[in-house]
């Protein structure tokens, strides 16, 4: 009896060994595989939210030459829910130097997708192929969790300015042959016949810019309409053309944008004039108004305008046809805005009067 109870026992010791050897050999798998899972679930998560986000990364240009300035255009669409951070560069950004970077411009779309742009002027000194560094945008999801995506690198081929090496040898030049008169020689005769057009061709030039004068002058003396009222029917014209409706967008914005610059330069740019304002960019036309007499309310608008253009003339972005139209409408709610204390101030003073804030 006690062998058999010793044997029981022992026995008993030995399975509860065995099961505590399996439990010892099994824990750290188990552990393993609930990590994979976990981690699989998480990576699951943050693809499915970064795949709701389309971002366009891409150069007005393929080619350039050495020291000429690119514009890189990056537009992000995503849903209302997530919030994205575009980068700010740096001056030195790989191989690049960049040159100057607009602020993010920011366009709410309906079905609770937001599309967000910013561009950036870039210059090479070096000849050859270079692709964009890494871009990282941001991206916080709904959970509060944060991830970052990049956008395809841009390949961007500058050109050297200097010609290549002319290894072939050419032929000594002749004597000159001096039996023939001066007057006679071909040389003579076609350097003669430059002159003569240079000449003709000058005069005609002189004619023609006095001629523009005069019908400048002439319109200026029977043109008597008033800033707004100039871009209140640029503004009816533009509309009655429905270009939205036949998705030119890009002539379409290139109008409005155009109305509003003429408009400011006739009002409150006077010193830089409507052809200059013609001629400056978005952020030059910023710097200037924030020394001007309009208020820093209009200001912005106007400003925000004017990128959204920008969006659509360098980006090939394509509003839909809705939003397109109301830019109209907003272009006239400013000129409305802004003309009442303008007119005002010139009764009262002879000159615009410092609007927002100056007694």
């Amino acid at each position: 009896m006690i062998m058999g109870t010793v044997h029981d026992q022992t026995s008993i010791a030995g399975r509860r060994g065995g099961n505590g050897l399996i439990v010892r050999v099994l824990l750290p798998f188990l552990l393993a595989v609930s990590l994979v899972m976990a981690t699989v679930d998480t990576a699951a998560a943050q693809t499915a939210s970064s795949s709701a986000v389309r971002i366009s990364f891409t150069a007005d240009r393929p080619e350039m030459t050495v020291g000429d300035v690119a514009i890189l255009s990056l537009v992000v669409s995503h849903p209302d829910d997530l919030v994205v951070v575009l980068p700010r560069l740096e001056r030195e950004w790989g191989p690049f130097e960049v040159q100057a970077q607009t602020s993010v411009q920011t366009i709410s779309l309906s079905d609770g997708v937001k599309t967000i742009a910013k561009q950036f002027q870039v210059a090479l000194f070096s000849p050859g192929a270079f692709e964009t560094p890494d871009l990282p945008i941001s991206i916080r999801n709904s959970d509060g969790s944060m991830e970052q995506v990049y956008p395809d690198p841009v390949e961007l081929t500058a050109n050297s300015v200097l010609a290549g090496p002319d290894e072939e040898l050419k032929d000594i030049r002749p004597p000159a042959d001096l039996s023939t008169p001066l007057w006679k020689r071909p040389a003579v005769l076609v350097l003669a016949g430059l002159v003569v057009v240079g000449m003709s061709v000058a005069v005609g030039f002189y004619v023609y810019r006095r001629s523009r004068a005069l019908v400048s002058v002439v319109v200026q003396e029977t043109d008597s309409r008033k800033p707004w009222e100039v871009a209140h029917q640029e503004l009816d014209r533009i509309a009655r053309l429905d270009l939205p409706e036949s998705g030119d967008f890009k002539e379409h914005y290139t109008l409005v944008a155009g109305t509003l610059r003429s408009y400011l330069g006739a009002t409150y740019l006077k010193e830089v004039g409507e052809a200059g304002v013609t001629d400056m960019s978005t952020e030059e036309i910023r710097a200037a108004i924030s020394r001007s007499s309009l208020d820093s309310r209009n200001a912005r608008e106007a400003i925000e305008l004017l990128q959204e253009a920008d969006l659509v003339k360098f980006a090939n972005y394509s509003p839909p046809s809705g939003r397109a139209n109301e830019v109209v409408r907003q272009a006239r709610n400013f000129v409305d805005a802004t003309r009442p204390a303008l007119e005002q101030a010139t009764l009262q003073y002879g000159s615009p009067a410092p609007m927002g804030g100056a007694t």
